[in-house]
């Protein structure tokens, strides 16, 4: 199959496995590659176009992480939305409709004028590049076969079969779609459009909650409204819509340009050249004047012309009466010269296959320079009429940005020349369209749902609910008891104590485990209530929920971490201040962690609430496994139960010390591959360092992964809070570094 000469992935044609049940929904099965199109009837479960009219999804299936079964329908989005459609080009006052943006999802962003697609999802902040079955781009055409099965991504017909019809551009149609073409575009443009947001979906696996679309600027309503139905009968939200060449400008400039000033796109990547005048404005851009480039004559035939008539002259066995006017131009003799183009970009010379019997030729920057000048000089001359149609002039720009896909010999030259600005060029950014107009419209969408405005569902709080608030719990007191009974107080005359040992980094291991404790209450609160109503109209939003829960988590356990000193120095009738040193000393870490996550924690996506509190919970079985550990370990040390009924101190010791050393690697880490590594080296450690002397070192590293534990859960929350902050202290982080 040819080969576009930009396009280096696999340019396989992509099949569709499904078909419409007996109702008129649209299922699919699993997407493949062909090495070519199956043209004949074994593949017979291929994508079936849908009656006109009817939409290629009639349900909404929200269950990404598995593909929907043939009794299913599948929709890549998350919510049906109205038809009404958000123009965004260049964002005059009035035109603009913003549609409603629902609770969750990805911002799905297609590239529809360039000469490929190309597709970008917004998750969370994080700009991914959509693979289309596997490649970075894929080609407009779509061949229909004689049964209606359609056939996405294709460049053309492997070889002429008959009843099979290619569609080069769906898009090229829409301006005669009211007159009842002889295919449905609307409808091949809905299929384009729900096969990228499906793969979208399969590579995210997160619903499309908003979607953009790059157009050409000569949109009108018409074209615009048959977009917004296409999006429709494809079940995906109304489309904002960006025209291309303020796409360009926001992904060239990201938004730095003073307002007022006046931008030149000149969009050489697909014929004709397209030149555009912008004004920043404070909404956006506003469209003074454009203009296409239509040279008399055609750039590549011109250089087929001259290698042509170059190989009869280098070669007198040719020069016969039959040969001695070039023969036209073929379909792959201009393919090649376009592969040759795009490869001068990089080279001086790159090589052209000839019709036979002629040898290939050498195409050179001087031959393609020789030849462009006729359309360097009608560029000139259309950006002085666009100038005078703008009613600008060369100090009113601020920027000249250049696009091409294959090489224009002295283009960019002729534009500086021509503007007095160097041009910024876009060559080899597949996806500027697609990300600038991620970018210039992420600001017109309403702002995502967050916990402050969702009210998860709530359950009545059961016993059981409370299992991880009771171990921690009980091995708070467990540490805290052991320390205090085992303490060797010192006495004069059995009247005045003078003297206290007690191991002061269990106590406070104790006081962090009481703050553990804490956290393991908080994390009840979005989900579960003691009592009262579940009227939504009264019932507390999450956010305010994780707000209160985690708040009281910081006063409650540092207050109770205090307590548990006061209550050491009681039992031990020697002063409070060691011990609160060491039991709010080792809490306030943790509270302080809970208070940056009541206060940032309201602000995370819904869609991201659950993984939040999947992650926020305290892993109590670490926490009992570090208890029984310290336990046995100053059991050994002060010889109390079970040593002293057992025997074995150093055994048992070492038993201890190992258990503590596998609840540090725990609770450290969350990969399983770092936990297969440090959990037997630090058992085996642990055991074997273990002595009297050391084991206050080895409390300590305990209570450091405990801190360390909660540093990294407000951190992760910090992250989903402020998704844009991490990206903009990465860009810094990398620009300091380059510098």
């Amino acid at each position: 199959m040819a080969r576009t000469g930009r396009i280096t992935e696999d340019t396989r044609p992509a099949v569709w496995r499904g078909g419409v049940d007996a109702g008129g929904t649209y299922t699919v099965g699993r997407a493949y590659s062909a090495s070519r199109l199956p043209l004949s009837g074994d593949c017979c479960d291929i994508l079936s176009v849908p009656p006109l009219g009817r939409s290629l999804s009639s349900r909404i299936h929200g269950d990404t992480h598995r593909g929907p079964s043939p009794q299913e329908g599948f929709s890549p989005c998350a919510h049906n939305r109205s038809r009404d459609e958000n123009v965004v080009d260049d964002l005059l006052p009035g035109r603009e409709r913003l549609p409603r943006m629902p609770s969750g999802g990805t911002r799905l962003s297609i590239d529809l004028t360039s000469s490929v697609i190309a597709a970008t999802v917004d998750l969370d902040g994080t700009r991914i590049p959509v693979l289309l079955n596997g490649r970075i781009v894929m080609p407009h055409g779509i061949v229909i076969d004689p049964a209606g099965q359609l056939h996405p991504g294709v460049n053309g017909l492997p070889e002429p079969s008959v009843g099979h019809r290619f569609i080069r551009d769906p898009v090229d149609l829409l301006h005669a779609a009211d007159a009842e073409p002889p295919v449905d575009a609307v409808q091949l443009l809905a299929g384009q459009l729900w096969y990228v947001a499906d793969q979208a979906v399969r590579q995210v696996a997160v619903p499309v909650a908003a979607l953009t679309v790059t157009i050409p600027s000569a949109w009108g309503p018409r074209r615009r409204g048959h977009l917004t139905d296409a999006a429709a009968r494809a079940g995906l939200p109304a489309p904002a819509m960006v025209t291309a060449p303020a796409a360009l400008a926001a992904y060239a400039t990201t938004g730095h340009v003073p307002d007022g000033t006046c931008l030149l796109i000149c969009d050489a990547e697909r014929r004709p050249i397209t030149l555009t005048v912008l004004q920043v404005s404070p909404d956006g851009y506003r469209e003074l004047a454009t203009r296409q480039v239509r040279p008399s004559r055609d750039l590549d035939r011109d250089l087929a012309q001259h290698l042509l008539t170059r190989s009869i002259t280098d070669d007198p066995s040719h020069r016969t009466e039959k040969e001695a006017t070039p023969e036209p131009a073929d379909a792959a003799l201009l393919e090649s010269i376009r592969q040759a183009r795009t490869a001068l970009s990089t080279q001086e010379r790159a090589p052209v296959l000839l019709p036979s019997p002629r040898p290939p030729a050498v195409l050179t920057r001087d031959d393609v320079t020789a030849a462009a000048q006729p359309l360097l000089d009608e560029t000139a001359n259309a950006v002085q009429d666009i100038f005078d149609a703008a009613d600008i002039g060369q100090q009113h720009l601020s920027h000249v940005i250049h696009r091409e896909a294959r090489a224009i010999p002295g283009l960019q030259e002729r534009l500086a020349a021509v503007t007095g600005h160097t041009p910024t060029a876009l060559d080899g950014h597949s996806h500027a369209l697609a990300d600038g107009a991620l970018a210039l419209t992420a600001a017109h969408h309403q702002t995502a749902t967050t916990a402050n405005d969702t009210a998860l569902p709530r359950v009545r709080l059961r016993v059981r609910d409370l299992t991880s608030a009771i171990i921690l719990g009980v091995c708070s007191l467990t540490v805290l008891l052991q320390t205090i009974l085992t303490a060797d107080i010192v006495t004069t005359y059995s009247v005045q104590v003078v003297g206290v040992r007690l191991s002061l980094p269990q106590l406070g291991i104790a006081g962090a485990l009481t703050m553990l404790t804490a956290f393991a209450v908080a994390h009840l609160a979005p989900t579960t209530w003691l009592a009262g109503t579940t009227d939504a109209a009264t019932r507390p939003t999450t956010g305010h929920l994780i707000r209160r829960g985690y708040l009281a988590a910081a006063v409650g356990g540092s207050t109770a971490a205090a307590l548990y000193g006061l209550a050491t120095g009681t039992a031990v009738q020697f002063g409070y201040e060691p011990y609160l040193k060491w039991t709010l000393g080792s809490a306030l870490p943790l509270a302080a962690c809970a208070a940056i996550i009541a206060a940032t924690a309201p602000r995370i996506a819904a869609p991201q609430l659950s993984n939040w509190l999947a992650r926020t919970r305290p892993a109590a079985l670490p926490a009992a496994v570090a208890a029984t550990g310290i336990c046995l370990m100053r059991a050994a040390i002060t010889l109390t139960p079970p040593v002293d009924l057992t025997g074995m101190p150093g055994l048992i010791g070492s038993a201890g010390a190992a258990l503590l050393g596998i609840a540090t690697a725990l609770t450290t880490s969350r990969s399983r591959t770092t936990r297969t590594i440090t959990v037997p080296g630090l058992a085996i450690g642990y055991a074997i360092v273990f002595t009297s002397d050391t084991s206050s070192a080895l409390l300590v590293g305990y209570l450091v992964a405990l801190t360390w534990w909660a540093v990294q859960l407000a951190a992760y929350t910090l992250r989903l809070a402020y998704p844009g902050a991490g990206q903009a202290l990465r860009r810094l982080a990398g620009s300091s570094h380059t510098a």
